[in-house]
């Protein structure tokens, strides 16, 4: 058992960073997360940047074993929106059931919920 093995090494990436996803060196990482999906107050389904699909393709092909993740939130939605979305049983299964179908579709290993 080596420590060092077991490490995560995550980066997130932006896409009004002025980087383009072909220039992550996801050799680098174990784990890369698009930041950020935004959430609808009105639907409590999830706007995804449309980078995302793309993402997780692109970023495989430097470290095909790199694992990717979408970021929903941080900066971009209001607490009160995820509030408003927690408080309610038929919101919360919206919300879910949509950010499963997003991390389906686009290739994600997961989903990192910024909830700030």
């Amino acid at each position: 058992f080596s420590y060092g093995q077991n490490m995560v090494k995550g980066g997130y990436w932006f896409p009004d960073s002025g980087i383009q996803v072909s220039d992550i060196d996801s050799t680098l990482f174990t784990h890369v997360f698009l930041a950020f999906a935004k959430l609808d107050s009105s639907t409590n389904q999830l706007t995804l940047p449309p980078e995302s699909t793309t993402f997780t393709r692109t970023v495989r092909q430097k470290n095909p074993s790199v694992k990717t993740l979408l970021s929903i939130g941080g900066g971009t939605v209001a607490s009160s929106v995820f509030n408003a979305m927690a408080s309610q049983a038929s919101s919360r299964q919206a919300f879910i059931q949509s950010s499963i179908n997003a991390a389906r579709a686009n290739g994600f290993n997961g989903l990192d919920l910024d909830w700030g």
